[in-house]
């Protein structure tokens, strides 16, 4: 079942009238909903009258991510000059959003000259064997409440249990990844567009071809350890009844979880059970600091940069 269309309005309008690609015009409209959803405005996908709010632009400059506050400035940029002269304050936020990009490319800059960075993680391989282990207190929490058992008839709440304990499972068994475990769903027919966990003939398989890095890696597989096997064996009938489609990471109404909402739920969890509110790059980071540290073991690094589709340098 194709996934519904969002933001189909903004998109047309932003490509007609910005005269830019679609893509780029969805990407914009992506980000008009991201910024009304950060700053708790209801959107439906076409009105962006509240752009020139004081507190939408205040909470643009204060974001601290480089990537993040360029990405929502330029979004806003974009709406702003769609919004041209329907409201009256649009061009003179048009020059605040300009200063704030130019200012997060100057830090950007900054940040590249800065000189050796000090690592991040210290002792990560503390920090990796403490996270390589939530999984089992997870897995004890989860048989004690007998979620496995529930099938169909469990609530979402519980079921984010469930995700949780898979969640945790696939950091402590499987090549770290970004955010493509959201989108990842179970398939005996493998393609070169998705990401899936196949469970045809012999071993089932972690297959990605969807993910940042796809056009200089292609599409990886992975092996699936049998713990993880086990584990997703128990999962599968269950978000089959939940989500036809086979997704593994459902939101409360029971629909595939966006990149977007997944990163979230990896922050939530990992505050929830590190006490840190630590994102999947940071996750990544640990598992980095682990392998290249003082004395460097080339053949590990560059297997943890293919597992983890990153480039090296």
């Amino acid at each position: 079942m194709p996934f519904e269309k969002k933001n189909t309005e903004l998109v047309d309008r932003l490509e007609k009238t910005l005269k830019v690609k679609h893509s780029t015009a969805r990407v914009y409209a992506s980000s008009l909903r991201q910024l009304a959803s950060n700053v708790n405005i209801k959107f439906d996908g076409s009105d962006i009258s509240w752009l020139p709010r004081r507190k939408v632009l205040s909470y643009v400059s204060k974001i601290v991510n480089l990537t993040r506050r360029k990405n929502l400035a330029s979004g806003a940029i974009a709406g702003l000059k769609l919004l041209g002269d329907e409201k009256k304050d649009a061009k003179k936020k048009l020059v605040d959003y300009r200063e704030i990009l130019m200012k997060a490319d100057e830090d950007h800059r900054a940040f590249l000259v800065a000189g050796k960075r000090k690592r991040k993680f210290k002792d990560a391989d503390k920090q990796w064997e403490m996270i390589s282990k939530l999984w089992k207190k997870l897995s004890a929490i989860v048989n004690a409440k007998r979620l496995w058992s529930k099938g169909e008839s469990i609530k979402a709440y519980e079921y984010r249990q469930l995700m949780q304990l898979i969640y945790f499972k696939f950091l402590a068994d499987m090549p770290i990844r970004r955010l493509e475990y959201s989108d990842t769903h179970f398939t005996t027919k493998p393609d070169k567009e998705s990401n899936q966990i196949v469970t045809k003939k012999g071993p089932w398989r972690w297959r990605l071809s969807n993910y940042k890095t796809a056009k200089n890696y292609g599409t990886q597989e992975y092996k699936i350890t049998p713990g993880l096997k086990a584990m997703l064996q128990k999962i599968q009938p269950i978000a089959k009844a939940k989500e036809n489609n086979g997704f593994i990471f459902l939101n409360s109404r029971w629909k595939p979880m966006s990149r977007g909402l997944f990163s979230k739920f990896v922050s939530d969890t990992l505050k929830m059970y590190t006490g840190h509110r630590w994102s999947q790059n940071t996750i990544r980071a640990i598992k980095v600091s682990r392998v290249w540290k003082d004395s460097i073991k080339t053949i590990e690094a560059l297997k943890v940069a293919e597992e983890m589709a990153h480039d090296p340098r």
